[in-house]
C-alpha cells in the first residue's frame, strides 16, 4: 500500500475531526475520498502530509511514518489544495522557474505541455489569477515533477465546466504512473477515472472498496406489484428508503447480487411482481449514503 493508516485520530478541543480511521490506498490507484462537508477528508490528507499531527494512531506514506517524512520524500509527493498559498508577486513563468530548481525530477517537457494545454499565460501575476487559473497552475506544479503520489484536496471546487474538464484531462495524462488520492464534491467529473472510493462522515470512515464493487452492489429498484400491499414490518437492512405507493414499490438495494435472487426475495414478501433494477452513478450513490448517515445520526441522538 502506498498509503496506510491505522486507527488514526485527531481532535481540536472537544471536536473529533478524525475518528479511528484505517485507510488503505493501493499503489497505482485513483482513490476518491468522499463524504459530507466536515467529514474529515481534509484533516486526513493533512495528517498524511505531516501538516498536522495525529493524537493517536499511525499513518504510513511511501512506506514511511508520516511524522518522519523528509524533504527527499516530498520530492515524490505532490499536493494540491483549494486553499493553497502562492507567492502572489510572482508571474506564472517566475513561479515555475522557482519550482524547477527544487525538484531534481522536474520534467520541463511535461511542464510545457501542461501549461500549453491549460492555457496558462506566462506573464500573468499569480495575484491576478481567477480561482480556476490558480488551481490549474498548482496542478501543473504538482504534476510536472512526476510524483509517485499526488494528493488533491477539492481541486475542482468553484471551477467552470471547461476548466474542470481541462484539469481532469491533465490528471488523466498522469493516472497511469501516479497514485492519486482525491477529495471532491464534483463526483460526476471524477467518476470515470476513479478506481477506488472511501466514504467518510463526521470523522468516521464508513467503507472503502473498488469503484467497480461499489457500482455492482448499488441498484435503484422499481417493483410493480400485482396488488396494493404494505411493506413488511421489518425490511432487509440493504433495502434503503423503501416506500410503496399503490402498486409500486421503490428502494435502493445496497447489496445487489443479481435480479433473480432479488426477485425470489421479493416474491416471498409480495407474490407476483415485475422488477427493474437500474445502475446508479457515483453522485447518486454518494447522495444516498449521505442521506442514510444523517438519518442514522438523528436516530442515535
Amino acid at each position: 500500500m502506498i498509503i496506510e493508516t491505522s486507527r488514526l485520530n485527531k481532535s481540536y478541543g472537544k471536536v473529533d475531526v478524525v475518528r479511528d480511521v484505517s485507510l488503505q490506498v493501493p499503489e497505482g490507484a485513483a482513490f476518491a475520498l468522499v463524504g459530507t462537508n466536515g467529514a474529515g477528508k481534509t484533516s486526513v490528507m493533512r495528517l498524511l502530509l505531516n501538516i498536522i499531527r495525529p493524537d493517536s494512531g499511525t499513518a504510513t506514506v511511501l512506506g514511511r511514518d508520516s511524522r518522519l517524512l523528509q524533504s527527499h520524500d516530498f520530492q515524490q509527493i505532490g499536493y494540491v489544495s483549494e486553499s493553497q498559498v502562492l507567492p502572489e508577486r510572482l508571474t506564472i513563468a517566475q513561479y515555475f522557474d522557482y519550482l524547477r530548481a527544487l525538484y531534481p525530477r522536474w520534467d520541463k517537457g511535461l511542464e510545457k505541455t501542461l501549461r500549453r494545454e491549460m492555457d496558462l499565460p506566462p506573464d500573468r501575476a499569480l495575484n491576478k489569477l481567477s480561482h480556476g487559473m490558480r488551481m490549474k497552475t498548482v496542478l501543473v506544479a504538482g504534476l510536472a515533477f512526476r510524483p509517485k503520489l499526488l494528493i488533491l484536496d477539492e481541486p475542482l471546487s468553484g471551477m467552470d465546466t471547461l476548466t474542470r474538464d481541462e484539469v481532469v484531462e491533465g490528471l488523466l495524462e498522469q493516472a497511469d504512473e501516479t497514485t492519486i488520492l482525491i477529495s471532491s464534491h464534483e463526483l460526476a467529473e471524477i467518476e470515470f477515472f476513479t478506481s477506488h472510493i472511501a466514504f467518510m462522515d463526521k470523522g468516521h470512515l464508513h467503507f472503502q472498496e473498488s469503484i467497480d464493487s461499489l457500482r455492482a452492489r448499488f441498484r435503484e429498484i422499481h417493483v410493480t406489484l400485482s396488488a396494493q400491499k404494505l411493506l413488511p414490518s421489518v425490511c432487509p437492512d440493504n433495502w434503503l428508503f423503501p416506500e410503496t405507493s399503490g402498486h409500486t414499490l421503490r428502494f435502493i438495494d445496497s447489496s445487489f447480487s443479481n435480479e433473480e435472487q432479488l426477485k425470489l426475495q421479493l416474491n416471498a414478501h409480495f407474490g407476483a411482481i415485475q422488477l427493474a433494477a437500474t445502475p446508479m452513478s457515483l453522485r447518486d450513490i454518494s447522495n444516498v449514503l449521505i442521506r442514510k448517515t444523517r438519518i442514522n445520526r438523528k436516530d442515535a441522538a
